[in-house]
């Protein structure tokens, strides 16, 4: 019989079912004598005792393949004694197979025990007892507490590879009273003769042992591990660990290295990388020796007296060596077996980017191709035989295949390459070819995708099983990729198998084959456990690829075994190590600053302060509330938004959505500089129109309660000059819609003479309507407020004129002021006729079109019903249908006629008379009455003409069944329009409803057709077998048949034509709801004041109201110095270069003033001039603080400037000598005679922004000064990039991107190509663009792993020309802040590598230590969240980053600002001036 399992125990106490009645203790103790006694003796050939087991019971292996780890001794005591029992000593060895012990503690009225509890293991008719002992607590040892826990757990040998076990002899002494037992415990850790161990071996209860056993006899080998989830290394830990071909021992043996066939030299260290990778692959390159040749042969590696990776030598408790593996939980005697897991063929080449991996991948093609192989092999990952191919498989995404052929088309063209499409590809191609796994073996290399893998998975993987009654029809397809031993797979940019459960990364792990590459620049993207897992499953370096539990360990704890796998398995090497001995040209970098153009720095400015605000921070950074809390999200979140806007909007003010729309985005090309300005414009005129209709607003409302406070007089006189503000406002609205209207008329002409369809004519077109439409809702809200004004100055007339104590009846003054109220009350109406005027004539014309066509009858006419003249016998059935249906349709008709005529009555009634006098401001309310009766009959008539329509076609309209029952619900609890009325048209509606059933066929006129039709073609059959019954039958069908269809068409028709008639209805009505609405808004403008007319309520009103317009006036003041302002660069034409003079100092300034009268001053001499004058100090106008603005005037020149980098950061300054000599320009400077030709290249053309024009300048610059070179546009933002499309192909310009699908091919081969557009979140990894020598970095970026990606497209092996990068930053604008802290990390990061400098030192710029910063940021950097997510559209951004991105160049303004040349003189004449006035002010107050 099979051997019992031992139960899984945990330590809660669990009590057995017992048997027999409970028994006392003594007798519990009985019992556990009994059972120890039942253990029998025997002895084996040796003369040793051992235990004879029960019958039944397999013989284990014993402890022949087990390690004993320690042995405990642990004695307890009981004071339950059996009697019977007194002197009993009984010995046993492992009684673990009969009994369980168990550890407890119990906490009681004595105190705190700690408890020994033996109970049976086996179950019997007598296993209901449990004997409990006391142990000593303060003499347990925590080795002995961790055996008897072992002893618990697993208390035999269970035979299970890998298991922790305890054989527990037990000898037991009843002496008196006292009941003692002693156990000696023999920890055992079973060995492993495998990787896996058994099942039992990986279960928790295991786990949880050897963690245990190895804290406490093996500490030092024991993996401490952090209570919680921990976080795995940074992505550095990786390419500090993968290996770095030695060059003292390497160089020599590949000195002489000849690889046939290849097209292409190798450097130095290629050749060492080569010979890494033959002897991952079994080979090495052999130098020859004298009579031997060169070549390559089999690779034996030197024998290590290291044992295998992760395992340690121990001891046991024998003291016999063993070694430990901690990570796999592994224990054995004899390593050798492990040594091998680490001896798989291939791994991963991590070259840095650019340094040739795709050449020394094909270096190993050449130098390493398939021994003699059997024609078929048996693939054990896939368990069938599969075909051998010499032949080399690469994987690599799609953008990269050009390459890939390319490559070794152009360095190995002796090599069979072939591009395998993949089989849906191959069955949709016109020529239907298919590419069998026998045409793949005869090629050298074959190519696909990762995109062909993606989509093959499904022929990949066998088919799922079928049951026989549905067999196959059809051969499934199989995947060829999968038919095949591959003698080599290699997948390029490796990483993009890193999330192993898609099905490219599944596809890749069942391909066979002998030996397997990941080859990327960057295999760690973010984090080293997830993305290294993916790459470990396609190598299948198990256990770690496999096992999550061991993946884990090794990458958050295990660190030294961490270092000598991936030392292993990969190799890798950077820029910065083989500099001396790589041949990529000089690369020089440059950082062009340039100006904005006035408008583009008006621009940037308000939305700087908009979106300054909305972070709760002022323009300068500084919190607006005392709470403000950097930490809040809600705030980060603000202020990535607006750091994201600002960014977008530098490079152009529609880049993004948030931007665009903030100018009106509209569809159609992107705006140009001028666009921008118009935009603006019309932006600055509709907000200061707004402000001034909210401060007229504000005053009229003070004139109301100045009435309300019986102070008429004084009220007039605030509504009189709210009036002539008005009617000026109403007057230049009415300008400005007859201007748009005249563009409109010159635009219809110009259309008339020279006609086009061009999609630009109708966006202007659309443009134009826009702007007309809006200048009349302009005039419309001015007159608004002029009717405002005007009826109020007519009732403070109206209330002088009846005031006697103000004015005499009869008088003179009476008469006049009663003419001004009769004028005043007249000209009201005529503003009100002309607001009303649109509504009121859209009414009149719907309503007139309804009297025309009710009086020339133009309704439609619901045709009655003809009856059936002749009845067949056959054709009775149908044609009493049809009548009784006709009927009923005829009579609903006569209903449906009289509500026509009803709503045309009640539509047609007048709306209120523009010359009535008695209008009372309530018409709107009473009108509704009127309208809710119209509304009932249109849903009546509405419900009635879809159950006709149902009765004709058959078909139900489901919705307006919804309406109706909806409808009905809601009159029935009396809500809704009219609810009575309507219930009782529901039910007329109801009671002259056709009957309708669906499914019924003879229920609607359409299923009546339908049996008139089988009818007709029966009848029509049996006539053709002579039946005369049959033809006179059909006669009569027929004629029946084609009197239905008549009937079917025309009522058909007449119910599309009462579904119209409806919508003429409703919009009729609609038309004359607008009417009173309106009139109704009219109406509520001016009633009456609102507030408590209680005379504190009305003074603390008029202190709010008159400090409210305080506040309008300053923000309108502003309003219209900034409108000024826009106006001003429009009429100067704002890309004028001419410097702008103060007319106080006469010295040329660029940071101003610019006053609401148009005139402009350096900032310093306006400020003490307004604090003396308060006046313009050309045209004297009085001026207010907010009737000043702020303007930028840059002189519009390019310049190129270098940053450096003090080594102290005490903020102390040093003199430019001095800074000079540690000047770090990661970006050099530029000759002014270049800027200058850059700068003065003309452009035929409109101006979009300063980076976009500057860009094509100068790429029309490079045609001349460098023929023929090539160049990559790199930006954060791809929308960007889409401008400049269009601004290239405006100037003639060349290019191609990233996303053509052909963009790469055609920049590489067509001359006419000039420019690449690439975007941050193009996968554009390992792109070889070496025939580009320029790249322009549309803006700096604080993550340079962005740039650095842009970068290493040209700046990599097989560059043939100098090569140079431009950055470009825009002055005082976020960028500034960015590139600053941007080059401050790069210094960091070299101040880093050097060494034996003190930390203060400033490390020196090289291409080595550059190249090194740059290693470093590549390496640290998490690639995959680089970008923003969350409506974020460029880089990400740390928190912690933010307020400095965003205000961390203000400081530096500020600065300059005051470094800036000053006329002092003029500075302290004028502020000696203020400073007397103030004291002559002072004086005259205090006279006062």
């Amino acid at each position: 019989m099979p051997r019992p399992k031992a139960p899984r125990r945990s330590l809660t106490v669990r009590p057995g079912k017992a048997a027999l009645p409970p028994a006392s203790e003594a007798d519990d103790m009985a019992a556990l004598f009994e059972c120890i006694k039942l253990i029998p003796l025997s002895v084996d050939g040796a003369g040793r005792e051992v235990l004879a087991r029960p019958a039944k019971r397999a013989k284990t292996m014993g402890t022949r393949n087990s390690i004993c780890v320690a042995r405990e001794h642990v004695t307890a005591s009981s004071r339950a004694a059996a009697p019977s029992l007194s002197g009993t000593t009984i010995s046993r060895k492992n009684a673990g197979e009969i009994l369980a012990f168990r550890i407890r503690t119990c906490v009681g009225a004595s105190g705190r025990r700690l408890l020994l509890h033996i109970t049976p293991r086996t179950k019997s008719r007598r296993s209901g007892w449990s004997a409990t002992f006391d142990l000593d607590d303060s003499h347990l040892s925590s080795a002995a507490r961790t055996a008897l826990q072992v002893a618990e757990t697993q208390g035999f040998d269970s035979d299970d590879q890998g298991c922790l076990f305890a054989l527990v002899n037990i000898t037991i002494q009843q002496l008196g009273s006292s009941v003692n037992v002693d156990l000696l415990i023999e920890v055992r850790w079973a060995e492993t003769v495998g990787i896996w161990g058994s099942e039992r071996a990986n279960s928790i209860s295991q786990r949880t042992l050897r963690d245990r056993v190895l804290k406490t006899w093996y500490p030092d080998l024991h993996l401490r591990q952090a209570d919680g989830v921990q976080a795995s290394w940074s992505p550095q830990e990786f390419y500090e660990a993968a290996c770095v071909p030695d060059k003292d021992t390497m160089n020599a043996e590949v000195e002489n290295m000849k690889i046939p066939k290849l097209e292409a030299k190798l450097y130095p260290f290629q050749r060492r990388a080569v010979q890494w990778l033959l002897r991952r692959e079994g080979v090495q390159w052999h130098p020859g020796s004298p009579g031997e040749e060169a070549g390559v042969q089999p690779y034996v590696p030197s024998a290590s007296l290291e044992p295998p990776i992760s395992f340690s030598p121990a001891k046991d408790a024998d003291g016999n060596t063993v070694y430990l593996s901690p990570l796999l939980g592994l224990v054995t005697r004899n390593p050798t077996f492990f040594s091998s897991l680490h001896d798989f063929r291939g791994g991963i080449l991590a070259e840095e980017m650019g340094l040739g991996k795709t050449l020394e991948v094909i270096a190993l093609i050449l130098l390493h191709p398939r021994p003699e192989s059997p024609a078929m092999v048996f693939g054990h990952f896939l368990q069938r035989e599969v075909l051998t191919t010499s032949a080399t498989l690469i994987v690599a995404p799609s953008t990269l295949l050009d390459q890939w052929l390319s490559e070794l088309n152009r360095h190995a063209p002796s090599l069979k390459v072939m591009f395998y499409p993949g089989i849906r590809k191959l069955s949709k191609s016109k020529e239907g070819t298919e590419i069998s796994a026998e045409q793949l073996a005869e090629q050298d290399v074959v190519i696909t995708t990762y995109e062909v893998l993606r989509t093959e998975i499904w022929a990949a993987s066998d088919a799922p099983g079928r049951s026989m009654r549905n067999e196959q029809q059809y051969e499934r397809l199989r995947s060829p990729l999968v038919q095949l031993s591959w003698w080599r797979v290699c997948i390029d940019e490796a990483q993009m198998v890193e999330n192993w459960t898609n099905n490219a990364a599944k596809l890749a792990r069942m391909i066979p084959r002998i030996n397997a590459w990941g080859v990327t620049g960057t295999p760690v993207k973010d984090d080293i456990q997830k993305d290294l897992r993916g790459l470990l499953l396609f190598l299948r370096y198990e256990p770690y690829a496999s096992d999550t539990k061991i993946w884990n360990v090794l990458t958050t704890v295990d660190k030294a075994s961490f270092r000598k796998i991936f030392n292993q398995i990969s190799m890798r090497h950077s820029k910065s190590l083989v500099r001396s001995e790589i041949a990529i040209p000089a690369q020089k970098r440059f950082v062009v600053s340039m100006p904005f153009t006035a408008v583009e720095e008006q621009h940037y400015q308000t939305l700087f302060e908009e979106l300054a605000e909305t972070c709760g921070l002022d323009a300068r950074g500084n919190p607006l509330q005392a709470d403000w809390d950097p930490e809040d999200p809600t705030v980060q979140s603000a202020m990535r938004v607006a750091l994201d806007r600002l960014r977008q909007t530098v490079l152009h003010p529609e880049v993004g959505n948030r931007s665009g729309r903030a100018l009106g985005k509209r569809a159609g090309p992107m705006r140009t500089v001028a666009e921008v300005l118009d935009a603006m414009l019309e932006q600055s005129d509709a907000a200061m129109r707004a402000d001034q209709r909210s401060l007229l607003s504000a005053t009229l409302t003070r004139g109301q309660i100045l009435a309300c406070q019986k102070r008429v007089v004084d009220a007039l006189a605030v509504w009189q000059e709210a009036l002539g503000k008005t009617t000026a406002m109403v007057e230049e609205c009415r300008a400005q819609l007859a201007r748009e209207i005249e563009e409109v008329k010159k635009g219809s002409m110009n259309e008339t003479r020279s006609p086009s369809g061009d999609d630009e004519v109708e966006e202007v077109d659309d443009a134009v309507s826009v702007r007309v439409g809006e200048a009349r809702r302009r005039l419309r809200s001015a007159l608004e407020i002029q009717h405002r004004a005007v009826f109020f100055c007519a009732n403070a007339h109206f209330s002088m004129k009846s005031n006697e104590e103000i004015t005499v009846p009869g008088s003179e003054e009476f008469k006049r002021l009663e003419r001004l109220e009769v004028e005043g009350y007249e000209r009201a109406k005529q503003i009100r006729r002309e607001i009303l005027h649109e509504p009121y004539s859209k009414a009149k014309e719907l309503m007139g079109r309804l009297a025309r066509a009710a009086a020339e009858q133009a309704f439609v006419v619901i045709p009655e019903f003809k009856p059936v003249e002749k009845l067949g016998i056959e054709s009775r059935r149908i044609a009493d249908a049809l009548e009784e249906l006709g009927a009923a349709l005829d009579e609903q008709a006569a209903e449906i006629d009289d509500w026509r005529e009803h709503v045309i009555q009640l539509l047609l009634k007048p709306l209120v008379d523009e010359e009535m006098d008695d209008i009372t401001g309530d018409e709107y309310e009473e009108s509704k009455k009127l309208q809710e009766e119209i509304l009932v009959y249109l849903q009546v008539l509405r419900t009635a003409i879809a159950d006709r329509h149902a009765a004709i076609t058959g078909q139900r309209n489901f919705l307006v069944e919804h309406e109706t029952k909806t409808a009905a619900r809601l009159a029935m609890e009396g809500q809704g329009p009219c609810p009575e009325k309507l219930l009782e048209l529901l039910k007329v509606c109801q009671n002259v409803k056709p009957r309708f059933v669906e499914g019924d066929s003879l229920s609607s006129v359409r299923g009546l057709v339908s049996e008139l039709r089988a009818l007709t073609a029966r009848l029509r059959h049996e006539e053709a077998t002579g039946s005369l019954r049959a033809a006179s039958e059909l006669a009569i069908a027929s004629d029946l048949l084609k009197l239905a269809l008549n009937q079917q068409t025309e009522q058909t028709k007449a119910a599309t034509g009462l579904e119209r008639e409806l919508d003429r209805f409703v919009a009729t009505l609609n038309a004359r709801i607008e009417v009173y609405r309106q009139l109704q808004v009219v109406s509520d403008m001016v009633g009456d004041y609102e507030g408590s007319l209680e005379d504190a309520a009305l003074d603390t009103a008029l202190q709010t109201i008159q400090r409210q317009e305080a506040g309008l006036e300053v923000k309108l003041a502003a309003a219209e110095a900034k409108h000024r302002y826009l106006k001003h660069l429009k009429d100067a034409e704002s890309h004028s270069e001419e410097q702008q003079l103060c007319v106080i100092c006469q010295s040329t300034f660029t940071i101003g003033v610019l006053t609401v009268c148009g005139h402009q001053f350096c900032k310093e001499c306006i400020r003490s001039w307004f604090h003396a004058h308060r006046n313009c100090p050309v045209c004297k106008r009085h001026l207010h603080q907010s009737h000043l603005h702020d303007v930028t005037l840059k002189p519009q020149a390019l310049r190129v400037h270098s940053e450096a980098h003090a080594g102290g950061s005490d903020g102390s300054t040093t003199s430019p000598a001095s800074a000079a000599k540690k000047s770090l320009a990661i970006y050099k400077d530029l000759n002014a005679e270049q800027l200058a030709e850059i700068q003065n290249i003309d452009l035929d053309g409109p101006s979009y922004t300063t980076k976009v024009d500057t860009l094509t300048r100068h790429l029309l610059w490079l045609r001349e000064s460098d023929p023929g070179a090539k160049s990559i546009v790199f930006s954060q933002y791809k929308e960007f990039l889409d401008i400049l499309a269009q601004a290239f192909r405006r100037y003639r310009i060349g290019f191609t991107s990233f996303d053509n699908a052909h963009g790469v091919a055609q920049f590489k081969e067509e001359a006419g190509i000039e420019v690449f557009l690439l975007h941050a979140r193009a996968h554009a990894s390992g792109l070889n663009l070496v025939n580009a020598s320029h790249v322009f970095l549309c803006e700096p970026l604080l993550n340079t792993a962005l740039e650095l990606q842009a970068i290493a497209r040209v700046d990599r092996i097989g560059q043939q020309h100098e090569t140079t990068v431009w950055l470009y930053i825009v002055d005082g604008t976020v960028e500034e802040s960015i590139y600053d802290l941007s080059v401050q990390r790069r210094m960091e990061h070299m101040a880093r590598n050097s060494k034996g400098k003190s930390r203060d030192s400033t490390p020196e710029l090289s291409d080595v230590n550059l190249d090194e910063a740059n290693a470093r940021e590549m390496q640290q950097a998490h690639l995959s969240k680089l970008m923003g997510r969350d409506g974020i559209s460029g880089e990400a951004v740390d928190k912690d980053d933010l307020w400095t991105c965003l205000f961390g160049n203000l400081q530096a303004k500020q600065e300059r600002e005051e470094r800036a040349p000053r006329n002092d003189a003029t500075r302290r004449f004028l502020a000696a001036e203020a400073a007397e006035m103030r004291a002559l002010e002072g004086r005259d107050g205090t006279g006062e």
